[in-house]
């Protein structure tokens, strides 16, 4: 992968951590209280939160490269080519829009109204140029910063004929392991 800016939401790390200590705590009792068969029964759904907090808050973040825009979300990854961003949105979170569409990215919600009022009183970051990036840089959380760099890379136009299309992909590894955590939970409770 080409070196990149990248983009995550500030909290999203801590929310990751706080939901694998919330089930590490969840699985620690269980064995305290029914041993074993506890664990066996009820082990499954501590799993499920944990792979949980990695597929929804450890995982997505927008990587802003040298090519386009790579946007990874809970259970898919966006290729977006510069020629295929025709705008940005932020008013729900950072927006790709696109011929057709848009592309969303969980990585970068909206900030609320305590962060909009703390970031008044920061600076943005000084981010780099994408043709002098050597490494991954990290771009912070915020979608407007995040918008403003995209906007002046695109080179896609509203209504222009020919753009390509977003290339998304399902990513196997957050699929199955939501699929097969929460289908042993599911066994489990029926058990």
């Amino acid at each position: 992968m080409q070196p990149a800016v990248v983009f995550r939401a500030p909290t999203s790390r801590v929310y990751a951590v706080v939901t694998w200590v919330i089930a590490v705590v969840v699985l620690v009792a269980l064995a305290l209280e029914g041993g074993s068969s506890a664990l066996l029964a009820y082990g499954a759904l501590p799993a499920v939160l944990a792979a949980m907090g990695w597929a929804a808050f450890w995982r997505p973040l927008v990587r802003v490269e040298r090519g386009g825009v790579r946007v990874v979300n809970v259970l898919s990854t966006t290729w977006l080519p510069w020629s295929a961003v025709t705008g940005t949105r932020t008013r729900w979170g950072l927006e790709l829009l696109v011929d057709g569409g848009k592309v969303g990215a969980w990585g970068l919600p909206a900030r609320s109204a305590l962060g909009r009022w703390l970031g008044r009183r920061r600076e943005e970051p000084a981010l780099p140029r994408l043709d002098r990036l050597t490494a991954d840089v990290a771009g912070g959380g915020d979608p407007a910063v995040a918008a403003r760099l995209i906007d002046q890379h695109r080179t896609g136009r509203p209504g222009a004929a020919g753009l390509p299309r977003p290339q998304r992909r399902l990513d196997a590894a957050p699929a199955a392991l939501l699929l097969a955590t929460t289908g042993l939970a599911i066994v489990a409770v029926l058990l």
